[in-house]
């Protein structure tokens, strides 16, 4: 065998390890106002990606009110901000709460990664690199509300989940968030919507639609149903006694409706995954600095 076949077998070789290597998809979790259970879905949503096998990692990147690691009853030891800034390495800041969750406390606004000196972004990309190959899902927890970094998230991720209540405030201010977002890219992002805290399947039926429609028709924008999540009693008991509602109550009308998104949810995602595979969490990043750069 001459060598120059001998190259083209190994750099052969080398493409098939390569394509076989799963890249973790950025998914921003949020709401247009406080109040309507984004976090604790969030929470919810991880662990049962995680009971089908998937791998995931829940970043909490709500600066203002983080409330993944409250939701479990832990204390993250690190956060992102070490890695930028005391050079601890992406595994000293992987917390595990319930059930093995694996979380991260962001604690970092962009202009934190704007300002870094060259030698410190790339050791923060050398490390953040390393759960490329990780994790299949990392959930970006955001702040509620409209603000230039949501919308720069949204943009960066693979796709977003808008969590809303059948609240009119709650829908308008969904609404709100979305029309905003569509001012700053030509490229349609793709959106799910997850009605939450509905009383009845009519009321959450309505308000997906609801809101669906007014996509549609002012923004030329396809919101994907992801599902609905009715008023249960479970929930209000998980989140006081800091077990998620999946795990606590695994039986309870919430936890099989999570059963229901995931099991519909993942086939959807394997089939887009075909056409535009994911950015991973380097591709977000990067994506979220070159847009804090160009609104400068």
């Amino acid at each position: 065998m001459d060598q120059a076949q001998s190259l083209r077998e190994y750099m052969q070789r080398y493409k098939d390890q390569y394509q076989k290597k799963k890249t973790a998809r950025f998914i921003t979790i949020t709401s247009g106002k406080g109040g309507v259970g984004k976090s604790n879905f969030t929470l919810n949503f991880a662990l049962g990606l995680q009971t089908a096998g998937k791998k995931v990692i829940v970043l909490d990147m709500d600066m203002s009110t983080a409330n993944i690691n409250i939701l479990m009853g832990v204390t993250p030891r690190y956060s992102l901000i070490d890695v930028l800034y005391q050079k601890k390495q992406i595994w000293d800041v992987i917390q595990k709460g319930t059930y093995g969750i694996e979380y991260i406390s962001g604690g970092l606004e962009i202009q934190d990664l704007m300002e870094l000196d060259q030698n410190k972004l790339l050791y923060f990309w050398n490390q953040i690199q390393e759960l490329e190959t990780y994790a299949d899902f990392i959930l970006l927890d955001t702040g509620a509300g409209i603000s230039k970094e949501l919308v720069d998230f949204i943009l960066a991720s693979d796709e977003t989940i808008i969590v809303t209540t059948p609240e009119p405030t709650a829908i308008a201010d969904s609404y709100a968030v979305l029309k905003t977002v569509l001012q700053f890219t030509k490229q349609v992002p793709t959106f799910h919507l997850m009605v939450n805290r509905a009383h009845s399947y009519r009321e959450a039926a309505e308000t997906s639609r609801s809101l669906m429609n007014a996509c549609d028709n002012f923004l030329k924008l396809k919101l994907h149903a992801l599902g609905f999540l009715m008023e249960d009693d479970h929930i209000g008991k998980s989140v006081r006694s800091q077990i998620p509602f999946f795990i606590a109550y695994p039986n309870c009308g919430a936890s099989k409706t999570i059963k229901q998104m995931v099991n519909s949810y993942l086939p959807d995602i394997d089939a887009s995954a075909q056409s535009a595979p994911p950015k991973g969490i380097r591709g977000f990043f990067e994506k979220v600095i070159s847009l804090g750069k160009s609104a400068k």
